[in-house]
């Protein structure tokens, strides 16, 4: 290959529209909001309709694909000169909008008002009371999954497309995990010539997963850790550079073998554990001060 030549893949010109002439659109989505089962109780007790819980993926009319991003922290000792960045943590951005049409009977508008409701609870005499406050409702009974399915009309359109419970050829599914809605917006009603009402939720949720997203260990993202399973974590070879190694075992041991002429077991160095603790307890403070936090002393 000659220089200034950018290397990639050759195409026909039919082998060219058939790849590139059918890119993804913005308009074939869904939305499906999950009720948890204390709130259906909930709502049938404030005579909120069900057809409701069923027709606000139709509502939506307008939302985005969740971002996320690496966090990272500098390191500076590894090569003299050299700064590097190293991954610790993912953020998500947390929150995500839903914009719904809003039906003749307000039904939407109610599912959500009762929804914020029932996450912070109106306690007192009456609504009007001025000793009315509120309490917090426990976090499992208010949240659930909120998804958003984004799939190409050209597909073939079985019951699967608009299932977010299946795989889907041309399509992604995203599932937030612990949705639940934080915000409603404020909507405006004036005199002036009409438009369709609608109104603008803010979901909090903790992360979010794919339908191709699967957890290390585990054959689903859905499933929870085996008892037993070692964690997989980027440590370095020896235990003494790995303080925080999940895989090892007592802190109180691995202080032992530091302080220890060799490298055996406690019961090799002959180290009691009583040994290990007034180790751990030395003072360590100034002449004549003791440690504020030390085993078997008061702290006043």
């Amino acid at each position: 290959m000659g220089r200034g030549v950018i290397p990639g893949t050759r195409y026909s010109s039919m082998d060219f529209i058939n790849r590139f002439a059918n890119l993804a659109q913005s308009s074939q989505y869904r939305a499906h909001v999950t009720i948890p089962w204390p709130m259906q109780d909930y709502f049938r007790s404030k005579r909120i309709d069900s057809t409701i819980l069923h027709e606000t993926g139709i509502l939506c009319k307008a939302t985005s694909l969740p971002g996320s991003s690496i966090s990272t922290h500098d390191v500076n000792t590894d090569f003299y000169g050299v700064t590097q960045k190293s991954a610790y943590a993912r953020a998500f951005d947390g929150t995500i909008d839903l914009t719904f049409y809003i039906d003749s009977e307000y039904n939407i508008m109610y599912m959500f008002e009762h929804w914020m409701e029932y996450i912070m609870n109106l306690v007192g005499d009456s609504a009007q009371s001025t000793n009315t406050h509120y309490r917090a409702q426990y976090p499992d009974a208010y949240r659930s999954s909120l998804y958003i399915q984004k799939f190409n009309k050209d597909k073939d359109a079985d019951w699967r497309v608009v299932n977010p419970f299946f795989n889907v050829k041309g399509g992604i599914i995203y599932e937030f995990i612990n949705a639940f809605p934080q915000n409603i917006s404020s909507t405006q009603v004036s005199y002036d010539p009409s438009s369709i009402l609608e109104f603008t939720v803010t979901f909090a949720y903790e992360r979010y997963v794919t339908n191709k997203t699967r957890a290390l260990g585990q054959g689903s993202a859905r499933g929870a850790v085996a008892a037993g399973t070692r964690i997989i974590q980027a440590i370095q070879g020896r235990p003494g550079d790995n303080p925080s190694d999940p895989n090892d075992d007592d802190p109180l041991i691995r202080a032992a073998r530091r302080q220890s002429p060799s490298k055996g077991s406690v019961g090799m160095n002959k180290i009691s554990i009583q040994k290990i603790n007034d180790w751990v307890n030395e003072n360590g403070g100034e002449p004549r001060q003791t440690n504020q936090a030390t085993s078997g002393q008061n702290v006043t």
